[in-house]
């Protein structure tokens, strides 16, 4: 009778396991199948060995039996391991470990295959019908050294659990659990068999660890079907993620934090600290535009030492099952595009030698300073200065120093100036100037500023110490006045402060 109870529950496990590598079989974008369905099959072996023992009549019937349940018992916690190192995106070298642990396996097979022949696994053994069929033997020499082996996998594969569920949020630690639940049911069911038999309490000798994988084929079942065990995310779209230059950030429906790519972290390196399913927006530097569109694309600025630009392409996508909605989140660099654009934008408006406005945007803006200026009846004078004796510094020194002296008049002139005071450089060694708000001699004193600091102004170049002074032209913009008109007077005027020596300021009408 036990015998029967024994086989049915063995039968339970055995149909649990296939639905379960069945179901898991046609989940194409689980990036972890591989070796889930691998460990379900050796599961399967190791159940039907199981079986085969439970129902055999004789001592040979039994050890047949009995080395098909080794092939499963060697290899589960080998692909037990190998599926939770994977679920944990834990990277295990092939070379290192994987095919060394599965030539171990496979030496254990064998050796237990033998065993009959040099006695280190079984040195005897025999049938036991009466109650329960199955086989007695007389531990070998090895028998306590291979029977290690799987509980070492079991305790490494727990270690991994744990330290995987204190770096996932709280909200995927359900698939976590599930796992460590199926990892633990089957050492428990191992260490109550030792105890049970060293106390006499099992005298029938019944091993329970095969009739405890009907709960964990259960609770597997449950993971897969029920709580999603596997991931959204396939092998083949992680393996491209790694190798494109563009960032990629998976996000579950609720924007909890899933998955990411190298060039990601880089652009975002703050993802790299949130936990699996906790809120993207707690992402260091998460920028704020992206937490008002489910879909569709934004330009975004992220500043991480230096600022950089990004297109940001937000798209849904869900599981196979429906049950998970999620978002993949594309960011491409344009920040050479904006850059660009903001040169060809810089270079309608900016002169590049000296990075002050060039003539036409002065002119553009001078306009627009007028009309305003009358309006509220402020003053407004036009200057006009050019650098004496230019011409001589390109020939003696050449061209190289020339710019130099004109970046340098320009940055004095800048300094020297208020900050709403439109300059510009008005071609060659000309410069023109536009003030508004000062009355006659306060905007003749601002001009003779400019003058003197340029004067006492001393241009290094290679070494060398250039000298160089300015003549400047000012004259007031009156009602009846053009930007034409008034140019044209403070043109006149530098033309006669350059008549008066050079290095003066002459004002118009005076």
């Amino acid at each position: 009778m036990i015998n029967v109870i024994l086989v049915i529950i063995v039968c339970i496990a055995l149909v649990l396991s296939l639905i379960t590598g069945i179901y898991a079989l046609f989940q194409n974008l689980c990036s972890k199948k591989k070796y889930f369905l691998l460990m379900q099959v050796t599961i399967v072996i190791y159940l039907f060995g199981y079986l085969l023992e439970l129902t055999s009549s004789n001592a040979g019937e039994a050890f047949a039996a009995v080395r098909v349940l080794y092939v499963g018992s060697y290899f589960v916690p080998v692909f037990a391991l190998f599926f939770v190192a994977d679920y944990c995106d834990i990277k295990l070298s092939k070379f290192i470990v994987k095919i060394p642990m599965l030539i171990l396996s496979l030496a254990i097979v064998l050796i237990t295959w033998t065993t009959k022949y040099h006695g280190l696994i079984y040195q005897d053994y025999s049938f036991g019908g009466s109650v329960i069929n199955h086989l007695f033997f007389t531990p070998g020499p090895l028998y306590s050294i291979i029977s290690f082996y799987p509980f070492l996998c079991m305790i490494i594969i727990i270690f991994m659990l744990i330290q995987q569920i204190k770096k996932t949020d709280k909200k995927y630690r359900r698939q976590l659990f599930i796992i460590l639940l199926c990892v633990i049911i089957p050492i428990l069911a191992n260490g109550i068999y030792v105890i049970s038999v060293i106390t006499g309490l099992n005298k029938l000798q019944i091993y329970f660890t095969p009739h405890s994988l009907a709960i964990m084929s259960f609770c597997l079942y449950l993971g897969v079907v029920r709580f999603n065990l596997f991931e959204v995310i396939s092998t083949a779209t992680l393996t491209a993620m790694e190798h494109i230059r563009e960032g990629i950030i998976f996000i579950d429906g609720d924007d909890g934090y899933l998955s990411s790519n190298r060039a990601a972290a880089k652009m975002l390196p703050g993802i790299t600290k949130l936990l699996k399913g906790e809120s993207i927006f707690n992402t260091k530097n998460w920028p704020g535009e992206l937490s008002k569109i489910e879909n569709g694309a934004v330009e975004i600025a992220i500043k991480n030492g230096s600022t950089r630009y990004y297109t940001a392409s937000i798209s849904p996508s869900a599981a196979e099952n429906r049950n998970l909605n999620s978002k993949m989140m594309l960011f491409t660099d344009i920040t050479d595009n904006v850059n660009l654009m903001k040169e060809l934008e810089n270079s309608a408006y900016i002169d590049s030698l000296t990075c002050i406005y060039n003539r036409k945007h002065f002119n553009e803006l001078a306009r627009v300073e007028i009309e305003r200026a009358l309006r509220s009846a402020q003053p407004i004078y036009v200057a006009m200065l050019d650098l004496d004796y230019f011409k001589n510094i390109n020939d003696t020194y050449g061209h190289a120093a020339g710019d130099q002296v004109l970046r340098s008049s320009a940055e004095i002139i800048q300094h020297t100036i208020r900050s709403y005071d439109l300059l510009c450089r008005y071609g060659g060694e000309e410069f023109v100037l536009m003030i508004t708000a000062l009355d006659e001699t306060e905007a003749y004193r601002l001009v003779e500023r400019i003058r003197e600091n340029i004067e006492t102004c001393v241009i290094c170049y290679e070494s060398i110490d250039l000298n160089i002074t300015c003549s400047i032209g000012i004259a007031r913009f009156m009602e009846a006045d053009t930007l034409e008109t008034a140019l044209k007077k403070a043109d006149d005027s530098l033309y006669a402060a350059k008549n008066a020596g050079r290095n003066f300021v002459k004002m118009y009408g005076k």
